[in-house]
């Protein structure tokens, strides 16, 4: 997380280099936002073909794959980037664009369902389609709680009794 829901910039520029330079080449994968992908590129990102150029770049500075999420573009599209021997093979996943206040750790929540996909044996392919899923559900099926952006529901598979 670079910056905060609010806009706050939650690593300085010392921070940002190191991050570039030590920290992405050890990433099998990385899941920023396109405001994310902006900033670690310094590239402006805002749709598909941004997003593509976006992802190259981050795999020149090191990263081995790269998914950058869209769900603000219209409509919500997602690009898996994966390099390869040959270059780079590239495929977005689109969705329907939800309206809703509860969209709070969209970006934790979905990047952490891609890890726990990998850790069971899913193909990076199959656990970004999975993620993608899970985050959509949980996003339609949140309660709104409290003032402004409200918190997605991530026990929504569970029954009531165990929530």
């Amino acid at each position: 997380v670079l910056r905060s829901s609010s806009g706050a910039e939650l690593l300085e520029s010392a921070g940002l280099k190191l991050l570039l330079a030590e920290l992405l080449p050890l990433c099998d994968v990385v899941t920023p936002n396109i405001d994310e992908a902006a900033i670690l590129t310094g590239l402006p990102v805002t749709n598909r073909d941004t997003m593509r150029v976006a992802a190259e770049r981050l795999h020149r500075l090191g990263a081995r794959n790269v998914v950058i999420t869209g769900g603000h573009l219209s409509p919500a599209e997602d690009l898996l980037s994966i390099r390869t021997h040959a270059g780079f093979e590239q495929q977005t996943y689109s969705s329907e664009q939800l309206s809703s206040p509860s969209t709070h750790g969209t970006g934790c929540a979905f990047a952490t369902a891609v890890a726990c996909g990998l850790a069971t044996g899913s193909s990076l392919r199959d656990a970004v389609q999975a993620a993608k899923g899970y985050v959509f559900a949980a996003i339609r099926n949140a309660y709104p709680v409290g003032k402004g952006r409200g918190p997605i529901h991530h026990l929504y598979r569970l029954p009531k009794e165990q929530r």
